[in-house]
């Protein structure tokens, strides 16, 4: 009997434990369903698929940058250059189009993503190679950055008559009801996930991440991994910055800037989901869709602005500091010196 009672008590704790950690996994989902849930109850109309639809287009801006700076802290590092360069890429594509330099869409968006995965070989090159803190590196190149648009900007929003209807195509096409925004989010997310989940590269990246000392030791080149990690971050949030500008018409200074916040804060959020402790792809796509759900909500329930920078600040904090809490290892961290 005292046997039987003892399997009982472990089965219970089992249970109890698993429970426990299927909460720590999916939190973030959690509050995005029970949000969904509260604001559809608060006004009917929050529920209808155009405006779920609309949240998961205003979450891309958000989620494509976050994505990329979430592949930085993947290895260790952080990059505070991904609001400038997401600004950059959409002040080249503009000029490039708007002085007549190239009249091809595609082309001019292969040459301003050319130039900001350059800008990510240069954060490499201070970040990684010659030894300084990444986070001052990508700081100081993002002024770089900053000079450069608003040389190409002349201090102004930047518009042209001549930009071709394709300009505006990602920001505010739609393909029957569904926003193009919407589905280079989820194509992005898609393309990113399997990079990182289900290829060689993404693993090293994610291993770097973890143990760096361990993985010089079994011969993953180190250096040259957080260089490619760098370049695919400047190329993701560059595209960040094409889908803003698209979606506005037109290339403003603050752009990236207005962005990288929420951004950044997605990218954190994120590594509290799936696999807590860990930065991952899913779950920066999960804590966007998050942010997007919360100012959709406030807005369609015309509750006062500051309400949203509060709750995201609650979720925020119950989020980090629960998984602090529950694992042993802490929180993940990056280089910041």
């Amino acid at each position: 009997m005292a046997g039987k009672e003892g399997k009982r008590v472990k089965l219970a704790v089992k249970r109890k434990s698993t429970v426990g950690e299927n909460i720590t996994k999916y939190f973030l989902l959690i509050a995005d369903v029970i949000l969904i849930v509260f604001f559809g109850i608060m006004r009917s109309g929050f529920l209808q698929p155009s405006n779920l639809l609309n949240i998961l287009s205003t979450a891309a801006l958000v989620g494509v940058m976050g994505m990329g700076a979430s592949i930085v802290m993947m290895v260790g590092e952080m990059n505070f250059g991904v609001g400038a360069e997401a600004t950059l890429t959409a002040a080249l594509l503009g000029f490039i189009l708007g002085k007549g330099y190239v009249n091809v869409y595609l082309v001019a968006v292969l040459i301003a993503l050319l130039v900001i995965g350059l800008m990510g070989v240069l954060d490499s090159v201070f970040g990684v190679i010659i030894g300084v803190p990444a986070f001052i590196a990508t700081l100081a190149i993002s002024k770089i950055n900053d000079g450069i648009v608003n040389w190409l900007t002349e201090g102004k929003t930047m518009f042209y008559n001549n930009w071709p209807d394709a300009f505006k195509f990602l920001g505010q096409g739609r393909i029957g009801p569904v926003p193009v925004m919407a589905i280079a989010f989820l194509i992005i997310a898609l393309l990113l996930w399997f990079i990182m989940d289900k290829t060689k590269l993404g693993t090293y990246i994610q291993a770097i991440g973890n143990n760096t000392n361990c993985c010089k030791q079994v011969g993953i080149n180190v250096r040259r991994i957080k260089i490619i990690a760098f370049i695919i971050c400047s190329l993701v949030c560059g595209f960040s910055g094409i889908l803003a500008c698209s979606r506005t018409s037109n290339v403003q200074g603050t752009l990236g800037s207005g962005i990288m916040m929420d951004a950044m804060a997605s990218a954190m959020l994120g590594a509290t989901f799936l696999r807590p402790g860990r930065y991952n792809i899913q779950g920066t796509v999960v804590a966007a869709i998050l942010t997007a759900i919360i100012s959709n909500g406030i807005t369609f329930c015309a509750y006062p602005d500051y309400i949203q920078d509060i709750v995201n600040g609650i979720i925020l904090i119950i989020a980090v500091g629960y998984i602090a809490m529950k694992r042993k290892e802490g929180l993940p961290s990056v280089k910041m010196g």
